[in-house]
């Protein structure tokens, strides 16, 4: 028998597409109905079940007491799926928002990195995210950690992804760390000597070194608040990458020490180097459709990348109240429903 993947399609429950694409808001997905969901990705070749905890619009799909839940029973639909893939023995996954949360940013302005309101790709000319992205120092990590123990007690789900692991927006080798109080304290404590007024007085060394130990931090109290909680849960982070070893990510505690390493695109510059730099323990996953921009996400790529022995991750938007995914995915959708069935042939 040849080794099985683990192949991961899903419904993307975060966005919606209507006129346009957007964050869900928390009554998009609320009336899902969960059988209709699990048969969907179980006929799609999907071989776990992967749903959000938390939405990062803030929203969860359990029911949590630690944030707002999303009405009606959609605070029941994580633990249906739960139940569902449990007892149909399918390997159960789940998501946290690490950078964002649309609700907490709103009521914590003090956490949000200044100025990351308006973040967008340097080379971009598209909207601005403005969302605002947490620091990883802030107070956000406390609650964010109390999320997931909180979670994992009550769901202890095979794997938990963590998504949008950065500093201050998208691209974390490049965003800078600017002034803000929540940052006093461990700027000391790791550069030596008081935080300045002014982004510009960081060093460019200073910024490096901080960035990459605020995260490694960050990274630790996420990783203890799983295995903590629940030794057996695998984890996994997600950035995500734009080029092959990026300063602030060579030889990181995240990238050593996660369950798995996760690449949101298929460009063989990124795969190949996360191939490259994997521990024995760890997995790769590649993601071979969902990213619309040209050349992230390439599903044709798939067997390049099954036989370099990746697993695979995809997602799709659908139109609220319909989960299923918008007809400008329809060509991706179908090319790697027709991939995951070969794979399966040829693991049997």
């Amino acid at each position: 028998m040849s080794r099985q993947p683990i192949k991961l399609m899903h419904c993307d429950l975060n966005w919606a597409r209507d006129s346009r694409v957007r964050p869900a808001a928390p009554h998009d997905w609320a009336f899902v109905d969960p059988q209709a969901y699990f048969d969907w990705h179980q006929e799609f070749g999907t071989n776990v079940m992967y749903c959000q905890a938390y939405l990062f619009g803030g929203t969860a799909l359990y029911p949590s007491k630690l944030g707002p839940v999303a009405p009606g029973p959609g605070s029941q639909l994580f633990p249906r799926l739960y139940d569902l893939a449990r007892q149909n023995d399918v390997p159960v996954w789940s998501y946290f928002c690490v950078g964002a949360d649309l609700v907490m940013s709103n009521h914590r302005n003090d956490w949000v990195v200044p100025g990351s309101r308006w973040w967008r790709r340097p080379d971009s000319t598209g909207a601005h995210f403005t969302y605002g992205f947490f620091a990883p120092e802030s107070g956000w990590t406390d609650l964010l950690c109390a999320r997931v123990r909180e979670f994992v007690s009550m769901y202890p789900v095979d794997w938990l992804l963590f998504d949008w692991f950065g500093y201050g927006g998208l691209m974390p080798n490049e965003d800078p760390v600017v002034p803000a109080a929540y940052a006093k304290e461990p700027f000391r404590r790791i550069i030596g000597h008081d935080l300045p007024d002014k982004a510009e007085d960081i060093t460019a060394e200073e910024q490096m070194i901080y960035k990459r130990t605020v995260l490694a931090e960050q990274f630790w109290r996420l990783q203890d608040a799983v295995k903590g909680t629940c030794p057996n849960t695998k984890i996994l982070f997600n950035i995500p990458y734009w080029r092959a070893r990026e300063e602030i990510w060579v030889d990181h505690p995240m990238l050593q020490e996660s369950d798995a390493l996760f690449a949101e695109s298929s460009k063989p510059e990124i795969v190949d180097w996360l191939l490259q730099v994997k521990q024995p323990h760890q997995r790769v996953m590649t993601t071979i459709v969902g990213r619309q921009e040209e050349g992230e996400c390439d599903p044709n790529s798939w067997r390049r990348w099954y036989d370099a022995g990746c697993d695979f991750f995809g997602y799709a938007w659908g139109t609220p109240p319909d989960f299923r995914p918008h007809a400008d995915y329809e060509e991706g959708i179908r090319i790697v429903r027709q991939a995951f069935r070969e794979m399966e042939a040829e693991s049997t």
